[in-house]
């Protein structure tokens, strides 16, 4: 149950959210329900009711796949207490139109320190006519990075691929994404050998060549920065659920 005073203290951070068109707001408690949310997130997936969201899980809302994404998600942070930032993934907007975001999810703890709740948002990468984000330009290369995460890639060709020179792409993902193109390629390789930690049997040394690492070594030790463990530990500790 999440703490009454608790919600009526971040009424106001709703309320500031409510006149952000570009970024959606959540609250939710333990259990994954929605308990606050912002007329943004209503307008994509509520028909503008936020009543309609309160009380509900993701899978009552997004299409299954991204549902399983997001509550995997929930239940990282529910479960550690670890903060997920500028996680990028797809987003719903009106018209079943799909786009980029950034999610960040922090935990909600009470009094004494206990989880009772996970709150976040997610921020714009490409909502449709969009033209300033400067997000058009990456869209291809994007998709490509996605597909091709596993593979070696220069980011000198992906800056062709991109149309813009190495100073020019670099430049435009480190301010949409906060970090640097490489960085971003490490991201997506990790953000995949998490999920077949948590979801499959695979060894880690097959994780490793299979997400794009030369070797295990080198897999433990990017994941062991990413996610503060190892990735035998990490696995464990799903398990241990």
């Amino acid at each position: 149950m999440m703490n009454t005073s608790l919600l009526s203290e971040n009424a106001v951070t709703e309320m500031l959210f409510d006149a952000l068109p570009d970024v959606v707001y959540f609250m939710k408690d333990r259990l994954g329900r929605y308990v606050r949310v912002n007329q943004t997130l209503a307008n994509r997936c509520a028909g503008g009711d936020k009543t309609k969201l309160i009380g509900k899980r993701p899978e009552e809302v997004y299409p299954v796949a991204l549902a399983l994404s997001y509550a995997r998600q929930d239940e990282l942070v529910l479960r550690t207490g670890k903060c997920i930032d500028h996680q990028l993934e797809l987003h719903i907007y009106p018209g079943g139109i799909t786009g980029w975001c950034l999610t960040t999810k922090h935990p909600l703890r009470d009094d004494q320190g206990c989880i009772i709740g996970v709150t976040g948002i997610s921020r714009d990468l490409n909502a449709p006519n969009d033209k300033a984000s400067g997000f058009a330009e990456l869209a291809a290369v994007l998709k490509f990075m996605h597909r091709h995460f596993a593979e070696s890639a220069r980011i000198e060709d992906l800056a062709k691929k991109a149309g813009l020179s190495v100073y020019q792409f670099e430049q435009r993902v480190q301010r949409l994404f906060q970090m640097s193109p490489l960085q971003l390629l490490h991201k997506l390789r990790l953000d995949e050998a998490t999920r077949r930690l948590r979801e499959t049997d695979q060894s880690l040394a097959d994780i490793a060549i299979e997400t794009g690492w030369c070797d295990q070594s080198a897999f433990t030790r990017h994941f062991s920065r990413y996610a503060g463990m190892a990735p035998g530990r990490f696995r464990s500790l799903g398990r241990a659920k």
